[in-house]
């Protein structure tokens, strides 16, 4: 047999069929891994600080507490995104979406700025609020101490000294950037104040009221009447200017300053109250050396008749405690030792007017107290200082309520 020399061809090498499918999958892998990786790549290596950085700025500026709600959902949207963050950085590959990460990232960085802007504002015109509430209330408590010197605000002198108190405290609390704080002890001073304001406008009102001023026109008149008529001496005292009037015949020829008692411009109730009576009375004693404490005194006829029964009517009514008694020794006198002025009631002269008086008076002679003969008097004045400042601040509070609610809306 003859031997075949025929080479024959190599076979084509082929992979098992294990391999085919492990190189099938790879291949068909390799550009989802691709692209995933490429995705992974959109998401920050570390959590952007800026917003993190607006978040405890926000905080620092108060943002918490004047804007609770916006503060709050703009802090839990930084805390959700960093979480997703988290999430995605302990992945080999992204399941997000990236571009939203970053979207939302901006957003939250837009917002937080114009919190702490926001925040910035409110706190400036927090501060413009309380310097307008504040200056104007600094003047009006002057304005009601003043008063506490001619009218019966004892009751009144704690709530004066709390509300100085407190506008102090507002003050202080102001220059150490705690406006909120500021303005609740500003409020709180307000409370005290108008307590005050009720009680010496009630007292007050009376220096304009028609019916009166019509009285007191009346005595002066029968007063002046009786000066013309027994060609003697009277003597008339007007409270709101604090003055003391001399007439002879029926014309006036003396006029000098008066100084009434600590709560003089009001009407006497009972005894220790600081009030100079009101009404028609007559000197019955004139008082001298060892026989006064002053340089010299005029003993009025207080009380009438007609105050005995005003007083005991007070009484019955409740007005005056049973305990209370009507007083006495009201005089017109001049000063007392060491060149003392003060009076718990009486009417106070310096001694050269005071000679002079004493001189023209007489047992006898009448002496009528009122408080103003027309509306148009010093206590009317300051009546509607009073109130114009309370409308004012009305005013104020208005804006003011109508600025801060304007900080809370959303931006």
């Amino acid at each position: 047999m003859m031997k075949n020399n025929t080479t024959t061809p190599p076979t084509r090498f082929q992979f098992p069929g294990r391999w085919r499918w492990m190189i099938t999958v790879m291949l068909v892998l390799l550009p989802a891994l691709t692209f995933a990786w490429w995705g992974h790549t959109g998401y920050p290596e570390t959590f952007p600080s800026l917003v993190e950085d607006l978040d405890r700025k926000a905080w620092v500026n108060g943002a918490q507490t004047l804007f609770p709600d916006r503060y709050q959902q703009f802090h839990d949207h930084v805390l959700e995104l960093r979480s997703r963050w988290r999430t995605e950085a302990n992945h080999w590959w992204t399941t997000g979406d990236a571009e939203y990460f970053n979207q939302t990232y901006q957003q939250l960085v837009e917002e937080g700025s114009l919190l702490i802007e926001a925040s910035r504002q409110k706190i400036a015109a927090l501060r413009l609020e309380v310097v307008e509430l504040l200056q104007p209330e600094q003047a009006q408590l002057t304005r009601l101490r003043d008063l506490s010197h001619l009218f019966d605000l004892e009751d009144d002198m704690l709530a004066l000294s709390q509300a100085d108190g407190l506008l102090r405290e507002s003050a202080l609390r102001l220059e150490h950037g705690q406006y909120l704080q500021a303005r609740a002890a500003g409020e709180q001073a307000l409370e005290h104040l108008r307590r005050v304001e009720t009680h010496a406008l009630t007292q007050m009102n009376r220096y304009r009221d028609d019916a009166q001023i019509t009285l007191w026109e009346q005595w002066v008149t029968h007063t002046i009447l009786r000066s013309t008529a027994t060609t003697g001496t009277a003597v008339i005292v007007l409270k709101a200017p604090r003055r003391l009037l001399v007439y002879q015949r029926g014309r006036i020829i003396a006029d000098y300053p008066a100084r009434m008692g600590f709560s003089g411009l009001a009407d006497k109730r009972f005894e220790g109250d600081g009030a100079t009576p009101e009404g028609q009375f007559q000197v019955i004693r004139k008082k001298v050396g060892t026989g006064t404490k002053y340089y010299k005194a005029l003993l009025l006829d207080y009380p009438t008749v007609a105050h005995q029964k005003r007083f005991h009517e007070a009484q019955a009514n409740g007005l005056v405690s049973r305990d209370r008694s009507i007083g006495s020794l009201i005089e017109i006198h001049g000063e007392g030792p060491n060149n003392e002025d003060t009076t718990s009631g009486c009417i106070a002269l310096e001694n050269s007017a005071m000679d002079d008086v004493f001189d023209r008076a007489k047992a006898g002679i009448p002496v009528t107290i009122v408080g103003a003969l027309n509306q148009d008097n010093d206590v009317v004045n300051t009546l509607r200082q009073l109130e114009t400042h309370i409308e004012e601040r009305t005013e104020r509070w208005h804006k003011t309520r109508t600025l801060s609610a304007s900080f809370t809306s959303t931006k």
